[in-house]
């Protein structure tokens, strides 16, 4: 039986009441496939390939969020451990060019809708976040874990690398390993994970129209959400957040490494999987160009 043949089985299953009348399959995600049904609802159903992500924990999350943040995020409707379903959102991926082209007071705008979300969610009382009993964040933040990837980066990725390359990460990540104190941080809510594919755009009203995929949220270290930020729409659009988000500006300097350090962490994540797909996962990511518009 087709897998999409399969996965609407298991829709009716949880969903008799619902008429199936068209359906599509995205097999594309890491973590998740995704049915849309009826282009009206959202069905995400784990895979197993790289590491079952318990979906509960993400829908116990998206609760605690929905309190605090102004943004649409998923509402869920149903849950299981591999399974979640909620009513879709609608927009299309946010891309760094499509952004660069838009008038000046339009990226203000989506800027802000951006730096106001991020401020919601790490504003999150900690106490808060414990009684959702939300689990740590799926990112790597910790002194221990980055020395064991440096070694890893060592073995698995330095030898691909040309000379000059190969002499910029070695100081890059010594001066960093170096001292401690470089990942201390205050825990906050964090999402880790909005590339430009988890930001929904409306072309109409040129604003964003809602925020998915929360599957690595939890307890983390701020500079993680703005590194993404940076590195798929540059550290100049980052500073368009301040004006709504001024604290924002003291993890930049975390943010700054945990950018830098994006490309290197998925070559060894393609090459250790032996998985070809990780090499381009984030092919077009930003640097700070002009657009003609």
């Amino acid at each position: 039986m087709p897998e999409l043949d399969l996965y609407l089985k298991r829709i009716q299953e949880i969903r008799p009441d619902l008429a199936i009348e068209h359906a599509s399959l995205n097999r594309e995600g890491l973590l998740n496939d995704v049915v849309i049904v009826n282009g009206a609802f959202v069905f995400r159903f784990a895979k197993r390939k790289y590491g079952f992500k318990d979906l509960k924990e993400e829908a116990e999350a998206l609760r605690l969020l929905r309190k605090h943040v102004t943004l649409p995020i998923p509402a869920p409707i149903y849950e299981d451990h591999e399974l979640t379903a909620y009513p879709l959102i609608p927009g299309e991926t946010l891309r760094q060019d499509m952004l660069m082209r838009l008038p000046e007071t339009d990226q203000q705008a989506i800027a802000e809708q951006l730096a106001q979300f991020f401020k919601e969610m790490h504003g999150i009382p900690l106490e808060e976040i414990a009684e959702s009993s939300i689990p740590k964040a799926d990112v790597l933040t910790d002194y221990e874990g980055w020395a064991r990837v440096y070694e890893r980066l060592q073995d698995n990725v330095f030898p691909l690398l040309l000379p000059h390359a190969r002499e910029w990460a070695t100081e890059y990540f010594e001066s960093w390993l170096t001292d401690r104190d470089n990942f201390a941080y205050e825990p906050k809510m964090v999402d880790t994970d909005i590339p430009p594919y988890h930001i929904l755009f409306d072309r109409q009203t040129r604003r964003i129209s809602g925020i998915i995929d929360f599957g690595c949220a939890g307890l983390g270290d701020p500079a993680a959400d703005f590194s993404v930020i940076i590195y798929h729409y540059g550290e100049s659009f980052l500073s368009r957040f301040y004006n709504i988000y001024p604290e924002a500006e003291a993890h930049l300097r975390r943010a700054r490494f945990y950018a830098e350090t994006i490309e290197m962490r998925w070559l060894l994540n393609g090459i250790e999987r032996n998985d070809q797909t990780w090499f381009a996962v984030h092919v077009c990511a930003a640097k700070d160009l002009k657009y003609n518009r």
